[in-house]
């Protein structure tokens, strides 16, 4: 838990208006509340034991607050609180403290209460004597809910005409093997074609979008998976998605074949937001058998990264050519170093739209590679393959594959998958 000095008290009216925005922004934060009533009459030492217990004993990333009818609450955005038994016994020491020192009190018959907001709100408000939902004056007034409203103005037609597959290529000597396929929904052309009438203000109403889209794209992906499959599938989710029963349903799938052929990339960005819960997401995702990497990584970002102490299966790292001088020479050397330990296929360089990226990334020791440049390479061997007359070049075979709404136009499959070589033509 992050340290903080004594918090002033909060309001009860504050308290429920902070989850009802966290509800708003779609999220489902959980509450862990010490039941204690205002009587027991805590001085504020005593409440500054109950924090130092709490930043021993509760995650990182836990937020504290002390409300007006005595009692203290801890708020976690993403993971419940997993075991707290060692931090009760140490409340309740100081709670037998404080009724040895007044003469007076009892030990409230359940101290630690659980709960999830909004599921649980009846519950919360059971427990801070609120006699109905619309205690408060404000309350009456339903707040803007932007999740609920992107889910409902992102339909699964706009995602799918959104929905890019961009083929991820070894090279080897002669020899180029397709590894998989990333599997995304193009956030530039669905904000311009289908959110146009939207105004997204700063990163967290962003975030809330990306989040949508997540779920968005897991239906998207069951719905392609028999046709896609089997095929390594990578798939770029914020952290706080993989914590949430959409993706618990979704790594649940049926056909037995999905999470043995899933990789989860997660962002650079999103991760060093809460390395904790990034570490955390890495760890439950190995568990169920899902390869997870590191995603978005910039060149110079490297010189920050140390390759032997992240717990991820590969890495992806944004080529950029305009990189120049000194630091192109120290970047282009931690590309190298990382290329080495990130061996066999493990290192896979992004954005490569020129052939001059392909061929510094394999001076480098890079082997696996993505970007328009190898959509456009892999047009002639599509090309040879298609029998599609809709398909009748390169470059339709090539936007075929790599928009999955113009393979369903043109009638056509998904022709190259994972293990598939191609010969030099």
């Amino acid at each position: 838990m992050t340290a903080s000095s004594t918090k002033s008290e909060l309001s009860l009216a504050r308290f429920v208006e902070s989850l009802r925005k966290y509800a708003a922004n779609g999220k489902r934060p959980i509450v862990g509340l010490l039941d204690i009533s205002v009587s027991l009459r805590l001085e504020p030492q005593d409440y500054q034991d109950i924090s130092r217990d709490a930043f021993h004993h509760l995650p990182e990333k836990t937020q504290e607050y002390r409300l007006e009818n005595g009692m203290v609450v801890f708020i976690r955005l993403v993971k419940a609180f997993g075991d707290v038994d060692t931090f009760i016994t140490s409340v309740n020491e100081t709670l037998k403290d404080v009724i040895s020192r007044q003469g007076l009190g009892d030990l409230p018959v359940k101290l630690w209460h659980e709960l999830r907001w909004p599921e649980d709100r009846n519950t919360l408000y059971n427990l801070l004597d609120l006699p109905e939902e619309n205690h408060f004056a404000n309350e009456s007034l339903q707040r803007f809910d932007m999740a609920e409203m992107l889910r409902g103005a992102v339909t699964e037609e706009a995602v799918f005409d959104s929905c890019r597959r961009q083929a991820i290529l070894e090279f080897h000597d002669s020899r180029r093997e397709i590894l998989g396929h990333e599997l995304y929904c193009s956030l530039d052309y669905l904000r311009q074609h289908h959110l146009a009438s939207f105004l997204l203000e700063g990163s967290g109403e962003v975030e809330i979008l990306s989040r949508v889209l997540d779920e968005k794209v897991m239906d998207i992906t069951k719905g392609l998976a028999p046709q896609m499959l089997p095929d390594t599938l990578h798939l770029n989710m914020m952290v706080q998605t993989i914590f949430s029963d959409r993706f618990a349903e979704f790594l649940g799938s049926e056909d037995s074949r999905f999470a043995e052929n899933l990789s989860i990339e997660i962002s650079l960005e999103n991760a060093i937001a809460d390395w904790w819960e990034f570490e955390d997401a890495c760890k439950l995702l190995h568990s169920a058998g899902v390869r997870v990497g590191l995603d978005r990584i910039t060149l110079p970002s490297l010189e920050f990264l140390s390759p032997r102490k992240i717990n991820v299966d590969f890495i992806k790292v944004i080529w950029d050519q305009n990189i120049i001088g000194s630091k192109r020479a120290e970047a282009t050397d931690r590309l190298r170093e990382f290329a080495s330990i990130f061996a066999d296929r493990n290192l896979i360089l992004t954005r490569c739209d020129s052939r001059t990226a392909l061929r510094m990334g394999r001076s480098l020791g890079v082997d696996a590679f993505q970007g328009s440049y190898i959509d456009a390479l892999l047009g002639k061997y599509l090309n040879k393959e298609c029998k599609s007359r809709g398909t009748t070049s390169d470059r339709k075979c090539a936007v075929c594959q790599w928009a999955p709404r113009e393979l369903r136009k043109n009638g056509c499959d998904f022709h190259f998958k994972a293990g598939k070589i191609l010969a030099e033509i």
